[in-house]
């Protein structure tokens, strides 16, 4: 099991210097956690990598999670929009138009706020990401009973993304969607 890492910074551009010259020194990346610090925001950042096998085929993820300071009341899931869901849609599954073709046609989109949610994804370096990283799963949700509470934000996806720019990208994305589900709590220098 690897090391829980931390990194500090007061801006986005330190914070990736830390992580980047971190992640230039592991020679197989199998496991890596670290905990990225910046101007009062928090969030972790997991890679997986299990090779399997004999008959066992192996998988790897690639996940960032945030607590979201303030509790905001808005919650979404958007996860690939594949054959699988395509069918449930034509059955009744649920799914949210946001009014970007492109959006609506790579995702499976669920909120209890669409018109919030619509002014999020319309952020250019949101759409961008995820447009750029389909499938995956991006979810705003309350925390599980058995995990401490508040509302989490989360991205998984089913690859190990190990380049730091890439990563620095999704994180810029949802340190974008954090500032603005809570702009005002997590830095006070802010308001």
């Amino acid at each position: 099991m690897s090391s829980l890492r931390s990194f500090h910074a007061e801006s986005e551009t330190a914070l990736w210097q830390q992580v980047a010259a971190d992640l230039q020194q592991q020679e197989d990346i199998l496991e890596y956690s670290a905990d990225l610090h910046e101007g009062g925001y928090q969030m972790r950042l997991e890679l997986e990598v299990d090779l399997g096998g004999g008959f066992e085929g192996g998988y790897e993820t690639t996940s960032f999670m945030a607590l979201v300071p303030g509790a905001p009341t808005l919650r979404f899931a958007l996860h690939e929009q594949d054959w699988i869901h395509q069918l449930g849609k034509a059955l009744g599954m649920q799914d949210v138009q946001v009014g970007d073709p492109e959006l609506d046609a790579a995702y499976i989109i669920k909120t209890n706020e669409p018109g919030r949610l619509q002014q999020l994804l319309a952020e250019p370096g949101v759409r961008a990401v995820l447009l750029k990283y389909q499938e995956l799963r991006l979810d705003l949700v309350a925390a599980p009973e058995d995990t401490p509470g508040g509302v989490w934000l989360t991205f998984i996806k089913e690859q190990a993304i190990v380049e730091p720019e890439a990563l620095r990208e999704i994180y810029h994305m949802l340190l974008t969607l954090l500032r603005h589900l809570s702009p005002a709590s997590a830095n006070p220098s802010r308001r």
